[in-house]
C-alpha cells in the first residue's frame, strides 16, 4: 500500500524555524543564509573527553510510561587525533557563531575543565578581548567522586558580545532572596510587616527585604544536573537542563529574536527558545540527534532538513472505509536493539501525515509519544485514499518517508 521513498526535507506550517543535519566544517547554505541575523548563538560542543557516548530511547508504550525498556544506541564519539584537530573544529564553530550574530548579539560557549582555557584564548582572538563579558561557572553534584584530587564538579560557559551595543537585561532573571540571617546583618520588620535584613555603615542603614529579588552572579549552583529519572530527560548523552538554557537566553533575547545552536544535540537550546517565543535554527551532524531534538519541539512553523533512513521497514497502515478512518498499525522492522517481543506498533515512536511535492514532505497532522502521552494515536478520520504520504520515526530515532 505504501512504499518507502527518499526525502531530505520536511516542512511544518510556514517552516520559518530550522532544524538541520549538517557538519560545521562544510556549513550548509541554510545556516550561512542566517549570517548577521542571530541575537544569540549557544554552543555546547564535544568536550574532548575521548569517550564514545551512548543514548537511551524509551521503547513502545511501556517504555514511555515507565522508563523501561529503553535500549541503548550509539550517540556520538568525542574522540580526536589530538588537541590540534579538536581546536581546528572549535575554531570553525566559533568563527561561524560570530558570523551568525547581529550587532547586538551575544555568544555562549559551554565547555569543561579540559579545553576551557584554550577556548578562552581562541575566543579572545576571534571576538577581541574587550568583547569578553563573563566566565560563568555552573556547579553541580552529579557523577562520581575523586580521591586523587578535588572532584571536578563544574562546567565553564564563556560569554562574549559581538559589539559594544550588545543587549543584556539582568532583571529578566530574578532569584528569590529568601529568609534567614545573612552574615552579621540584623533582622527586622518594617511598618508594613515586611521582613528584612539590615546593616549600618557610616551611620546609614541599608535594608535588604526578603521579598525583593536578587540576581545571579557568575557562579551558579542552584541549577542541578538532570537526574536519571527526570521527566525532561530524552536519553541523549550530556543533555543540559532547560532551566539552564532559559537563564542564559532570557537576559539576552526578546521574543521574535533568532537563537542559533550549531551542536544542538538533544535540542535543549531550541526547546528553550521556542518556549520563550524566539525563532531558532539548530544543527547537528548526527541524524538521530535531529530526531531527538524534533521530538521535543512543537511541530509547527519548522523546516527539518535531514536525510531519511534506509533499510527494511515496512509501513503497516490501511484505510478503513466502513468507519471512515485511516489506521496506523506500526512498522514491521527488525532491529537487534529492539526487545525480543517487539510489536509493529511499539516499533513506532512518531508519525506524520502529509503530502510530497518536489521531494519535500509537507506535514499536515503529527502524532508522537511522550512521557505525558505514552500511547500513540493509531487512527484518524479520513476519506479512503486521502492520506497520500506518511513520515515515521522508529523507536531508534530513524525517520523514514512513505508514499501511497
Amino acid at each position: 500500500m505504501f512504499e518507502q521513498i527518499s526525502v531530505d526535507r520536511e516542512v511544518f506550517g510556514q517552516g520559518e524555524n530550522l532544524l538541520r543535519c549538517g557538519n560545521v566544517m562544510a556549513l550548509p547554505q541554510e545556516i550561512r543564509a542566517l549570517y548577521g541575523q542571530a541575537q544569540c548563538v549557544y554552543l555546547d560542543p564535544p568536550f574532548m573527553t575521548g569517550e564514545k557516548f551512548m543514548r537511551r530511547r524509551p521503547y513502545g508504550e511501556q517504555g514511555w510510561r515507565t522508563g523501561s525498556p529503553a535500549p541503548r544506541y550509539p550517540a556520538y564519539e568525542d574522540r580526536y587525533t589530538g588537541e590540534k584537530e579538536y581546536l581546528r573544529l572549535l575554531r570553525r564553530m566559533v568563527g561561524a557563531a560570530k558570523e551568525l550574530l547581529n550587532d547586538t548579539g551575544v555568544f555562549y560557549l559551554h565547555l569543561d575543565w579540559r579545553m576551557a582555557a584554550q577556548a578562552r584564548i581562541m575566543c579572545d582572538k576571534v571576538f577581541g578581548k574587550t568583547r569578553f563579558l563573563n566566565e560563568i561557572i555552573w556547579g553541580y553534584e552529579s557523577g562520581g567522586r575523586s580521591r586523587r584530587h578535588f572532584s571536578r564538579k563544574h562546567d565553564v560557559i564563556l560569554l562574549y558580545a559581538k559589539g559594544n551595543k550588545y543587549f543584556f537585561d539582568l532583571t529578566r532573571v530574578p532569584l528569590p532572596r529568601g529568609e534567614g540571617r545573612r552574615n552579621h546583618m540584623a533582622r527586622g520588620v518594617d511598618e508594613q510587616g515586611r521582613m528584612y535584613s539590615s546593616i549600618v555603615s557610616n551611620g546609614k542603614e541599608y535594608r535588604y527585604y526578603d521579598d525583593e529579588p536578587v540576581y545571579p552572579g557568575d557562579v551558579w549552583t542552584d541549577i542541578g544536573f538532570l537526574q536519571q529519572r527526570d521527566p525532561e530527560r530524552t536519553g541523549y548523552a550530556t543533555q543540559k537542563p532547560l532551566k539552564l538554557l532559559e537563564r542564559l537566553l532570557l537576559p539576552v533575547t526578546n521574543p521574535g529574536d533568532l537563537v542559533a545552536d550549531l551542536c544542538c544535540g538533544s535540542g535543549t537550546t531550541l526547546a528553550a527558545a521556542q518556549r520563550l517565543g524566539c525563532r531558532f535554527a539548530g544543527m547537528d551532524v548526527n541524524p538521530e540527534a535531529v530526531a531527538v531534538a524534533l521530538s521535543r519541539l512543537k511541530p509547527e512553523n519548522l523546516t527539518v532538513i535531514c536525510p531519511c533512513g534506509k533499510g527494511k521497514a515496512e509501513l503497516l497502515a490501511e484505510d478503513d472505509p466502513e468507519n471512515g478512518r485511516f489506521r496506523m498499525n506500526g512498522l514491521q522492522e527488525e532491529n537487534p536493539c529492539f526487545p525480543a517481543k517487539a510489536t509493529p506498533m511499539d516499533n513506532l515512536e512518531a508519525w506524520e501525515t502529509g503530502r510530497v511535492e518536489d521531494g519535500v514532505f509537507y506535514a499536515e497532522q503529527s502524532f508522537r509519544r511522550s512521557f505525558r502521552y505514552p500511547e500513540l494515536t493509531r487512527s484518524l478520520r479520513a476519506e479512503p485514499g486521502s492520506v497520500r504520504a506518511v513520515m515515521t520515526t522508529d523507536a531508534a530515532g530513524i525517520r523514514r518517508a512513505y508514499i501511497r
